[in-house]
């Protein structure tokens, strides 16, 4: 064999240890994020209905819930929740104090892959906020408080018009 197809085959030794040195990496940072704690906030309007419209045990109390669920590899606790009034990092907050009964509690500890925690801010009171102080419904964001000290917000607005 000669020199010329010595260097050949060396370069391509190079090439290929190099992109399996990449790819290793790659691959070492996607298992490391995902064995962390991954959280997603999102937002729904529900409405619970006890019984037929206007009977005795017909509530209308809509409520938007706060879902946390987590994709990581590592279990996190919410230990607060609420909605930003004018958008994320807002300080003008709304914190739900009378939480129905049906709720999650809290603490509440969410497993990976496991049962995500339902959170509940009644519509009523959002609604009162857009009357009374003119904030748009785009601009209140859903966020949530970890046990690890990070406040991570819902990437959408409260699903209200």
């Amino acid at each position: 064999m000669s020199t010329e197809s010595l260097a050949i085959i060396g370069a391509l030794t190079g090439v290929v240890g190099a992109l399996t040195g990449v790819l290793s990496l790659a691959w070492q940072i996607l298992v490391h994020r995902r064995s962390g704690r991954l959280v997603s906030v999102t937002s729904a309007y529900i409405m619970p209905v006890y019984g037929p419209p206007h009977a005795p045990e017909f509530n209308d109390d809509d409520q938007v819930a706060i879902i946390v669920s987590n994709r990581g590899g590592a279990p996190v606790t919410v230990t607060n929740y609420g909605v930003a009034m004018g958008g994320k990092g807002s300080k003008k907050n709304l914190f739900v104090t009378n939480r129905p009964a049906w709720a999650t509690r809290l603490p509440a500890a969410v497993a990976p892959g496991g049962e995500p925690a339902q959170l509940l801010v009644p519509v009523a009171d959002l609604r009162r906020a857009h009357q009374d102080y003119g904030i748009p419904f785009r601009k209140m964001r859903p966020w949530v408080d970890l046990g690890d000290g990070r406040r991570v917000y819902s990437q959408k607005a409260v699903p209200l018009r």
